[in-house]
């Protein structure tokens, strides 16, 4: 197991996902345009309003992210390819939104809990169609939200470059 906290021991596959998270979240922003207000780390206020954001440490960002949204989610039952894109798309998207991707990306029902069913269809989906499919799901995501809120475009080109290299960097995994 590898080890990105002085106390807790995290797996190789964990310690992959949240490295690639914490590279593309940064430290400290608060931006008025960014829907996600003030963030860490990519962990919010909105999210956990009484965490002091601006005193947040990267291992206690680290802590939240394996409790809340790795073992949350099920990453910790799924193979490595389909964790790593599962725990960026809950950071990005949200926990439900996240897995009713993968759902759909697999072609089981979208109700948002990754459960028995869910698991075997993504141990059996090819590699290469999990990834494609998956990436699609969180373009159509994004692309809705700008539908939606029309000065989120400015994020618009950045989530995509998101997407692409989670894609090419899961297509590796084995």
């Amino acid at each position: 197991m590898n080890t990105l906290s002085s106390n807790t021991p995290y797996s190789p596959s964990f310690s992959h996902a949240v490295h690639f998270v914490l590279e593309r979240e940064g430290g400290y922003v608060d931006d008025p345009l960014d829907a996600g207000g003030e963030t860490q780390f990519g962990i919010s206020k909105r999210s956990y309003p009484d965490v002091d954001i601006a005193a947040l440490t990267i291992d206690d960002a680290i802590a939240i992210y394996h409790r809340d949204f790795w073992l949350r989610v099920g990453c910790d039952k799924l193979p490595d390819k389909a964790a790593f894109m599962l725990f960026d798309a809950a950071v990005q998207h949200g926990k439900r939104n996240a897995v009713k991707q993968l759902q759909r990306a697999v072609g089981v029902m979208d109700d948002g809990q990754a459960g028995p069913k869910t698991i075997a269809a993504t141990e059996c989906a090819p590699p290469s169609v999990l990834v494609t499919r998956f990436s699609l799901e969180r373009a159509r995501f994004y692309a809705r939200l700008v539908g939606r809120k029309p000065k989120q475009r400015r994020f618009l080109n950045g989530w995509f470059n998101r997407i692409d290299e989670l894609a090419l960097e899961a297509i590796t995994l084995a």
